[in-house]
């Protein structure tokens, strides 16, 4: 398998990316965002304690719900102090958030019709989207899926790839906790090693956080962006909930891979795809919620 199975702590910990290894610049086409009417917005019930406003796209079946505006805390990241106080920054707008990661099927649908070859493919990598070295049924997520190879299909959906601040803020809904759903690892809300066994699991089969969005933690990764490189964020099946340091002091990735600082656009050498990494889209009603930055007075 791939490098991240010998799970060396660092690519556990710090999971960047940058553009594909083709040397082109990252699509930045946006198609035109059009007005919902009333009847492709609906209200559902989702949990006991959220209402969630979901969005179905035409184009690839996906279906998309609300995330509204507000803010979120992130801790300190690598490179900073213990003692750095944890930033707030303010979403001011809200957005439509894929439910799921895209899955298997959906991404051969787009495949079929658009003629697309993954950067693995024409690579010619022994793993691909199409064989990933374990079983996949069409509701997985899709994987071995590179950060263009995300953004062309994210076009021609008709919809975007989240930046790393909408992503973590459509994933922490409005939670302060350690992990969205509380303090504790909760397999019910995860897929990682422990649980899910040699490789993804379908979509959508744990619970959702409290704004409807499924396996924001766990499964696959997920291609952000960040500026003009793609990062990923989230965690997934290859995971474990915890690793131990060569010091003996434990770290959580999970935890790690959702606290930490926002990207600051260093590439980092690595795998541009992997039998973890996949992604989900975003469909943008507003301006977008890019490179945040702490309002002034924040302190806490």
């Amino acid at each position: 398998m791939v490098a991240v199975r010998t799970l060396t702590l660092l690519l556990c910990f710090h999971v960047v990316a940058g553009a594909a290894p083709t040397g082109r610049q990252p699509s930045t086409l946006r198609p035109p965002i059009a007005r919902l009417g009333p009847s492709q917005a609906q209200s559902v019930g989702a949990s006991r304690t959220a209402r969630v406003r979901q969005w179905r796209n035409p184009r690839d079946g996906m279906l998309f719900v609300w995330v509204p505006e507000g803010s979120f805390r992130l801790e300190p990241g690598e490179g900073q102090s213990y003692t750095t106080p944890p930033q707030r920054f303010n979403v001011s707008n809200g957005y439509w958030l894929g439910r799921t990661e895209v899955t298997r099927a959906q991404f051969a649908r787009f495949v079929k019709e658009s003629g697309y070859v993954t950067e693995a493919e024409k690579a010619r990598n022994r793993w691909t989207w199409r064989d990933p070295g374990f079983r996949q049924r069409g509701d997985h997520p899709a994987v071995y899926i590179g950060f263009s190879d995300a953004q062309r299909y994210a076009e021609w959906a008709g919809v975007s790839l989240p930046t790393e601040a909408e992503w973590l803020h459509g994933c922490l809904a409005g939670s302060e906790a350690v992990y969205p759903w509380g303090n504790k690892m909760d397999d019910r809300r995860a897929w990682h090693r422990e649980n899910a066994g040699d490789g993804t699991r379908p979509v959508g089969r744990k619970l959702p956080n409290a704004w409807g969005l499924c396996d924001m933690v766990g499964n696959a990764q997920e291609w952000c962006r960040s500026g003009a490189v793609g990062v990923f964020r989230g965690g997934s099946w290859t995971r474990c909930p915890g690793y131990r340091y060569l010091d003996g002091r434990w770290m959580e990735p999970f935890t790690w891979e959702l606290a930490r600082k926002l990207h600051d656009g260093s590439p980092v050498l690595q795998y541009p795809w992997d039998d973890d990494r996949g992604f989900r889209c975003i469909r943008r009603v507003g301006p977008v919620v890019g490179e945040v930055t702490p309002p002034p007075s924040a302190s806490h």
